[in-house]
């Protein structure tokens, strides 16, 4: 299953929001980033296609109170989701909501579109795979998984973006479990899987003894439970996406390239720039065949996108929710000049205390000969601020390290010509 399109009326804060995921007329878009300030609706994006394609039985444990998901001052809200089947079947599925109605009065009014679900669900649990992760996920310290297999595996899915409390499957579960079922095979698809899992580690090995997943580093051999908080905070919601696409595509040879939809909140979260901007291309890699659609503050993680992927809710002069599609390729500009593109919003790539103390000296100098001797010193003051504090604009754009580079191409070319 993918994503073709989303239509959201008056789902919390989004009054009225289409967001189309095709890249062209016959190809649905793989990645789709999305912006905004705190409070704009980007994680109830995420939220509302995890519950239109939920299915019945896990809608119960994912709603909860049904006017909570309904615009203030509006009777009901909608979820229309367009989708495509593995074989390239179209289908439409919708949820609609009405003030005061319980769960069986909603399960009956969208009846046939949840029929749609359940019956695909009926015939395999992987059918509409779709897995999600809240903007708080930390790496659990059970070492046993925690998967229970009696409650609805759909809900279990996406439990975390609805409840940032939800433990996550441990990564050390995963993998020993993995190895104890599938011997060397395990083991192999455990290494394919972790390959430049986190930048400056590998997978070593595992200590059945001590039931600890050991990591090369360059401090040596360490468990998992003793790396940086960074590298545990990754390792949280990657191990437990591993282990809910091994457990679900089980008899598949090569489960990581299953077809998924991976819904993240704030996907950098924890991340060093330099992981930030590996992100993108590591997903891409070890799931060929999901589409992501994410949220991010981060220019770094922006700048990943490929034209088209890139869109950022903003609210208007009615104070209403829009979202804005990003012109052009995010890879083409400087992360300074993506932070000050409408997507970000950003007046300046200067600090903020700079920007204050050029807008205080344009509003004394506005003053003229009405100015007074407190403004004078105090201009003379913020004067000398700018001139101390105000960045270089002739730095070179070059690093030498870099035009040596772009000369040894250049030359390369030459050669082959």
């Amino acid at each position: 299953m993918f994503l073709k399109k989303l239509s959201l009326t008056n789902f919390k804060c989004l009054s009225n929001i289409e967001l189309s995921f095709e890249k062209n007329a016959s190809e649905n878009r793989k990645w789709t980033i999305i912006l905004g300030e705190n409070g704009t609706g980007k994680s109830n994006i995420l939220k509302s296609i995890a519950l239109v394609t939920s299915g019945s039985n896990a809608l119960g444990e994912l709603l909860g109170n049904s006017d909570t998901w309904i615009k203030n001052n509006e009777n009901s809200c909608s979820i229309i989701a367009e989708l495509e089947t593995k074989k390239g079947e179209e289908r439409r599925i919708s949820l609609f909501l009405n003030r005061g109605d319980n769960l069986s009065k909603i399960i009956s009014n969208n009846r046939e579109s949840l029929h749609l679900i359940d019956v695909a669900i009926e015939n395999a649990e992987r059918n509409y795979f779709v897995v999600g992760y809240g903007a708080s996920r930390r790496l659990s310290s059970e070492v046993f998984s925690n998967f229970d297999k009696s409650r609805n595996g759909r809900s279990i899915n996406v439990r975390n973006l609805f409840d940032n409390a939800f433990a996550l499957n441990p990564l050390t579960a995963w993998i020993m479990e993995l190895d104890y079922r599938s011997g060397d095979d395990g083991v192999h698809l455990i290494k394919a899987a972790l390959q430049d899992f986190l930048p400056g580690i590998e997978f070593h090995s595992i200590d059945k003894d001590k039931k600890q997943v050991l990591f090369q580093t360059v401090d040596g051999i360490i468990p998992l439970e003793q790396l940086s908080d960074g590298y545990q905070n990754m390792a949280a919601w990657i191990g437990d996406l591993l282990f809910r696409i091994t457990e679900t595509f089980r008899d598949y040879k090569k489960p990581l390239e299953a077809r998924g939809v991976l819904l993240i909140d704030e996907i950098d979260l924890h991340l060093h720039p330099k992981w930030q901007r590996k992100l993108y291309n590591f997903i891409s890699t070890k799931l060929p065949n999901f589409q992501v659609i994410a949220t991010t503050h981060s220019p770094l993680t922006a700048q990943q996108a490929d034209t088209g992927e890139l869109f950022a809710l903003k609210r208007n002069h009615n104070c209403l929710v829009e979202l804005i599609p990003f012109a052009g390729s995010p890879k083409s500009l400087l992360v300074n000049q993506l932070l000050m593109t409408p997507v970000f919003g950003l007046e300046t790539d200067e600090s903020y205390e700079v920007q204050q103390a050029k807008k205080e000296y344009e509003l004394l100098k506005s003053k003229g000969d009405q100015i007074n001797a407190d403004d004078k010193e105090k201009l003379i003051e913020v004067k000398q601020q700018l001139k101390n504090k105000l960045p270089r604009r002739d730095a070179p754009a070059s690093t030498q390290k870099e035009w040596e580079l772009l000369q040894k191409i250049e030359h390369q070319l030459n050669i082959n010509k």
